[in-house]
């Protein structure tokens, strides 16, 4: 699988490029070269899989297994869904009259970002482990995406996390959960505002 930019002046990359690159060097953003069609057999059987199993086959869609072979991939995956509080990592709760919601807040920090980032920090760290390589992740935030990704990478050696937040711009829960983490990598500050 193959990424290429949105705005089509930066050459493809692999996922590997994809994921370390942020943007693209033509300011656009990475997406899939082509975007895999699958059958009705495929999405019934898909359609019985608790969130981590699809998750797997939706990934090896996007991830080679020459990059990351099934078997590691899989591992990845389970250990970025550990901490979720629900053992289906997300729930469909049913409802009267029909109403039915999607739960995505069964992650460390309630957020639905815990999703993603979880995986992503696994991604990261499979590849900086195999590569011996180090890298600065900075984040700025006005909510939930700075502590969903302190709880991806935190701990991790090969990585550390700068955080910006505003001042009385997050809930308190959310600053709590940013400025109360105690790890080596993870670096929060509190400016008065942003500026642009």
């Amino acid at each position: 699988m193959r990424y290429v930019s949105t705005r089509g002046e930066a050459r493809s990359v692999d996922f590997e490029g994809a994921l370390f690159s942020g943007y693209a060097p033509d300011g656009g953003l990475f997406m899939p070269q082509e975007i895999p069609t699958l059958d009705y057999n495929t999405l019934r059987t898909w359609s019985a899989f608790s969130y981590p199993e699809l998750v797997k086959e939706l990934s090896s869609l996007f991830i080679s297994s020459e990059l990351i072979p099934r078997k590691e991939l899989n591992d990845l995956i389970d250990r970025a869904f550990r901490k979720f509080r629900h053992k289906n990592v997300v729930h469909l709760a049913r409802l009267k009259n029909g109403l039915n919601v999607l739960e995505l807040w069964h992650g460390v920090t309630y957020a639905f970002k815990d999703l993603s980032l979880s995986c992503t920090g696994q991604f990261l760290q499979y590849f900086l482990k195999k590569r011996k390589k180090h890298i600065t992740i900075l984040v700025g935030t006005a909510g939930d995406t700075g502590s969903s990704a302190i709880e991806s990478v935190r701990g991790e050696n090969n990585m550390d996390i700068f955080v910006l937040l505003p001042k009385d711009l997050c809930s308190q829960i959310q600053e709590l959960q940013m400025t109360t983490v105690i790890e080596e990598n993870v670096h929060v500050f509190i400016g008065l505002h942003f500026v642009g």
